[in-house]
């Protein structure tokens, strides 16, 4: 079976790639959304870096803020198949687009966490690049530092679940640390995104475009 390139990538989402080629990609998605990335052979830390900055300068996250305490509640729930079951509740009040952007952008991730040993990016690793990105949380709020890793926890279970909460799939089997709530306070993990940069503004597009299929699969 043939694998892209950027799938078997050290790093990925986790290395930056150049910034000039990244807002290339970018000004080329703006003006034409049926960019084939293959052909154009771009890097995969420029092509990752401009995915992760077009969900940075959405209008809105892709999460909606209204679900982000429903979100945080559940991640708190000590029952694992409890707690993947009300998350599967929470992500179908999801608006329709953002659902299916979510669905398809987990479903990427997922893929690439199958390829860990070679990227060395499990669903930690990727849910730690990704949440601030599809959250958009506020980082001078003293209540958002203090739930960093049960956001990260929530995107993580997204990710390895991601059969069971958007292909009508079993639950995959949970490890010790899944089936365990992270603590409601990890100064560890605040101290450690601090310094988190997100990537700077380009042109905020609505997502009103519809995604090819095989886009990120």
């Amino acid at each position: 079976m043939f694998v892209f390139p950027g799938l078997t990538t050290e790093g990925v989402y986790r290395v930056s790639g150049n910034k000039t080629d990244q807002d290339n990609i970018q000004k080329l998605f703006d003006q034409d959304h049926s960019l084939d990335f293959v052909v154009m052979d771009v890097a995969v830390h420029a092509a990752a870096g401009a995915l992760k900055a077009f969900f940075a300068d959405l209008p809105d996250p892709l999460i909606p803020y209204s679900l982000h305490p429903e979100l945080v509640e559940a991640s708190k729930i000590v029952d694992y198949i409890e707690r993947l079951q009300v998350l599967h509740e929470i992500v179908k009040k999801f608006p329709s687009v953002n659902y299916q952007v979510f669905k398809f952008i987990i479903t990427h991730l997922n893929r690439v966490s199958q390829h860990s040993k070679c990227t060395l990016m499990t669903a930690d690793n990727l849910s730690i690049c990704f949440w601030p990105t599809l959250m958009r949380p506020d980082f001078e709020n003293k209540e958002t530092l203090s739930t960093t890793k049960l956001n990260q926890a929530v995107i993580e279970a997204f990710i390895v679940q991601s059969e069971f909460f958007f292909h009508g799939g079993e639950m995959a089997e949970s490890s010790s640390n899944e089936g365990t709530p992270p603590p409601h306070h990890c100064h560890n993990m605040v101290e450690a995104l601090l310094p988190l940069q997100l990537p700077p503004p380009m042109q905020p597009q609505q997502i009103q475009h519809t995604l090819h299929p095989d886009a990120l699969m």
